[in-house]
């Protein structure tokens, strides 16, 4: 073996690193603590409220849902799209997703992406004043990691497993046409 041929196959290995299924793994996962606070929340749990005010308006908020059937088990409408959201990040890493059409997944995966920037520079512009902060009174600060950062996450994994997904298509075109491209 070559020196050239080993420093071709170590670039080809450094250049693919980033595209992994695994990005889909993460994002399935990243709302998943959302969804259960969120769950906690609509079973009467004041986890994570930090006020008496607080507990009384996520209160307040049950008392408005419980009209719907699903509110009364304890099942939030967030919570519900949240494991939603896991469900779309996982047809980027399994076969069922890919028996899919691959622009109904490319998409919304890279209109994701573009989103999750926009909310993140639109979230900077609140930090430094320039946009007005929304209420923040009587939630723990880790609540703020779990749903901001849980969807942070969620839309730049989702981002990374769509182009990942796109790398695999195309290289199994390729594959199959006979040629091979990186």
């Amino acid at each position: 073996m070559s020196l050239k041929h080993e420093k071709h196959i170590r670039t080809e290995k450094a250049a693919k690193s980033y595209l992994t299924k695994g990005w889909g793994y993460v994002a399935a996962f990243a709302l998943l603590p959302y969804a259960i606070l969120k769950s906690l929340w609509a079973w009467g749990s004041t986890v994570g409220l930090t006020t008496k005010q607080a507990a009384q308006d996520v209160a307040a908020f049950g008392d408005t849902l419980k009209e719907g059937p699903a509110y009364t088990i304890g099942i939030d409408f967030t919570a519900v799209l949240a494991i939603l959201a896991s469900l779309f990040a996982l047809v980027f890493v399994t076969s069922w997703g890919e028996k899919l059409p691959k622009w109904l997944l490319i998409i919304p995966g890279w209109s994701i992406g573009v989103l999750t920037v926009l909310i993140c520079f639109m979230t900077t512009l609140q930090f430094f004043g320039v946009l007005p902060k929304g209420y923040t009174e009587g939630l723990a600060i880790w609540v703020y990691v779990v749903t901001y950062g849980g969807l942070f996450v969620w839309g730049a994994t989702v981002f990374i497993a769509t182009l990942s997904f796109q790398h695999r298509i195309k290289n199994k075109q390729s594959l199959q046409k006979g040629t091979y491209t990186l």
